[in-house]
């Protein structure tokens, strides 16, 4: 792919990534401007416009930035990022939350009949949800905060990733209450729904609730985990 310009460099890409994040994260992709990004790096909107062609082409940047494991790529991007072809950028995000093997703990408990270790094995399943959505915060955020505004985004995000989750916690719990080690359940799948969401809320919401961070993040995923763990056995 072509170069960047001799003075935009991958590093200061970067940087609009992070700002447009913040600014993504706060007002949904509805209510952001490219001049609302442009006040948060302290340019000129026409700046912006020298990276991006808008805010299609921004949002897709920090969506395959987020997704990516290094920022590497940006150095040889191709400038000003054009605007991107309906769907593909869903198309993108659809192709990276299918991948195989998200939940490992949670694949290997699925296929045993009943846990050597119940108490263990809930823990093992609840920490690598805590921990993904913990190493995934802010682009969780980003999601949440647009599902219902970007076209697609909705029915990848809410109706497919979480969906899926959803439905393998429940597969799950069914079968450690069938194999007598989680207590009968109101509604297995009410259930699902709120630990996820318990877990959810430590993650995304409650670093943002300044009446909270006295508790390290330590703390706060080791209650959260150990509340529900309780909840759960017999």
């Amino acid at each position: 792919m072509p170069r960047l310009r001799a003075n935009i460099s991958g590093k200061r890409l970067q940087e609009l990534v992070a700002a447009a994040l913040e600014v993504f994260c706060r007002r949904g992709f509805e209510r952001s401007q490219v001049a609302d990004v442009a006040k948060v790096m302290g340019v000129s909107a026409g700046t912006i416009y020298l990276y991006v062609e808008g805010k299609e082409a921004l949002f897709d940047l920090v969506i395959r930035h987020n997704a990516s494991e290094d920022s590497a790529w940006l150095e040889d991007l191709e400038i000003p990022v054009p605007t991107p072809q309906p769907g593909s950028t869903v198309a993108f995000l659809r192709e990276v939350l299918d991948r195989k093997g998200q939940w490992p703990m949670l694949e290997k408990a699925l296929s045993t009949r009943k846990a050597a270790d119940i108490r263990s094995e809930l823990d093992d399943v609840l920490r690598e949800q805590y921990r993904l959505m913990t190493r995934h915060r802010a682009g969780l955020v980003l999601l949440t905060r647009s599902a219902l505004e970007f076209p697609g985004l909705a029915e990848v995000f809410v109706l497919g990733l979480r969906k899926r989750l959803l439905d393998c916690l429940g597969q799950y719990l069914r079968a450690r209450i069938k194999s007598g080690q989680v207590r009968p359940l109101a509604d297995v799948d009410a259930t699902a729904a709120v630990l996820t969401q318990t877990i959810a809320w430590a993650n995304l919401q409650r670093p943002f609730d300044p009446g909270l961070n006295a508790f390290s993040e330590q703390t706060i995923e080791d209650s959260t985990v150990d509340l529900i763990v309780s909840g759960l056995l017999i």
